[in-house]
């Protein structure tokens, strides 16, 4: 008898339609003599009751003994490169291949992804927190737990809401340190620059607001802007700060994206940073370093946190959660270099 948690094959579906493996393939994957269209429906009801997944795509990966996916929302982030890398990393000691698949915004295309995905029978699954954003969790959560039923490891990189294992960044924490950095600069008005129901920055905004309080700072005078994540989103909230009555001298930014937009549009108005406005990223991406001014921010191991979530993925016991730590790194966008 098969059990749960094992893949449906080919061969169970034949079984059970009573066709042979050749006639179920012809029907589940084409090729070969047509079947009837009563055969047919036959062997597709049987496939469907199994949670049989056809496996054409995955005929790419024989001969190779391990194929472990990473989804992200945008794979051309200087986050996601570095994760990549470091289960790149981990993998070649595990003789284990990395696919990097990005997918569009919205429930639907993340259950297309997720289904396609399901269809090359990985090993492992890695998803990035990011790329589940702007979806809810009950919306993608039973196409994940087919790929737990299938024996495939899921294991997600940052803060998230579904019962998987993951490795986090301490996001909460992560903020407070920054907060309290940019709290102790002696500056009185603050403004962060966030998007709403995004869980890594809503931990970090969380944080901010904490390491501001211990500073002296009123939580609820700090000005709130919403934004979407990018530098255009960074952009229209450092436009809306500088039109601003009491003009915030502080800018807490969700991440560098957003601060290194915010930057841009504080020098095209002729605020200058840091002596009008001191700004503060996280993630510490290349191009923080090569900014004008260069960008005051949290260095995150996205390496390290790849290396860790391959590892967890293939893992043959349940993997507990890694909480990964941040490290300030202060540059010329603020003024103080006290901690």
């Amino acid at each position: 008898m098969r059990r749960a948690y094992q893949k449906a094959t080919l061969r169970d579906v034949a079984q059970a339609a009573g066709v042979s493996p050749s006639t179920a393939s012809r029907v589940l994957n084409g090729g070969g003599p047509q079947v009837s269209e009563r055969l047919s429906a036959r062997v597709l009801a049987v496939a469907e009751s199994l949670g049989y997944v056809s496996n054409q795509a995955a005929q790419a990966l024989r001969g190779r003994r391990t194929a472990v996916m990473l989804l992200a929302s945008d794979p051309r982030t200087a986050s996601l490169a570095a994760i990549a890398a470091g289960m790149e990393a981990a993998g070649r000691d595990r003789g284990a291949l990395v696919s990097i698949t990005g997918v569009g915004s919205g429930a639907a295309a993340h259950r297309t992804a997720l289904e396609v995905l399901r269809g090359l029978r990985p090993r492992a699954l890695v998803v990035t927190s990011a790329s589940f954003a702007d979806v809810p969790s009950e919306q993608v959560l039973p196409e994940l737990e087919r790929f737990r039923a299938d024996g495939c490891g899921v294991v997600f990189i940052g803060e998230h809401d579904t019962p998987f294992p993951a490795v986090r960044f301490g996001d909460l924490e992560l903020g407070r340190t920054i907060g309290r950095y940019m709290g102790g600069l002696g500056r009185r008005r603050a403004a962060v620059l966030t998007t709403p129901g995004h869980p890594a920055l809503d931990s970090r905004t969380e944080g901010f607001l904490r390491g501001l309080s211990e500073r002296g700072l009123d939580p609820g005078s700090v000005v709130i802007e919403h934004c979407e994540i990018s530098r255009d989103g960074g952009r229209d909230a450092a436009r809306r700060i500088s039109r601003a009555r009491a003009r915030p001298d502080l800018v807490l930014a969700g991440n560098d994206v957003l601060a290194i937009g915010a930057l841009n549009e504080f020098r095209r108005l002729g605020i200058d940073v840091p002596t009008d406005i001191a700004v503060s990223g996280v993630d510490d991406i290349p191009l923080a370093r090569d900014v004008t001014p260069a960008l005051t921010t949290v260095a995150l191991p996205f390496a390290e946190a790849g290396r860790a979530a391959l590892e967890m993925a293939l893992a043959t016991e349940p993997p507990r959660d890694v909480v990964l730590s941040g490290r300030l790194i202060v540059r010329a966008s603020t003024l103080s270099d006290e901690v």
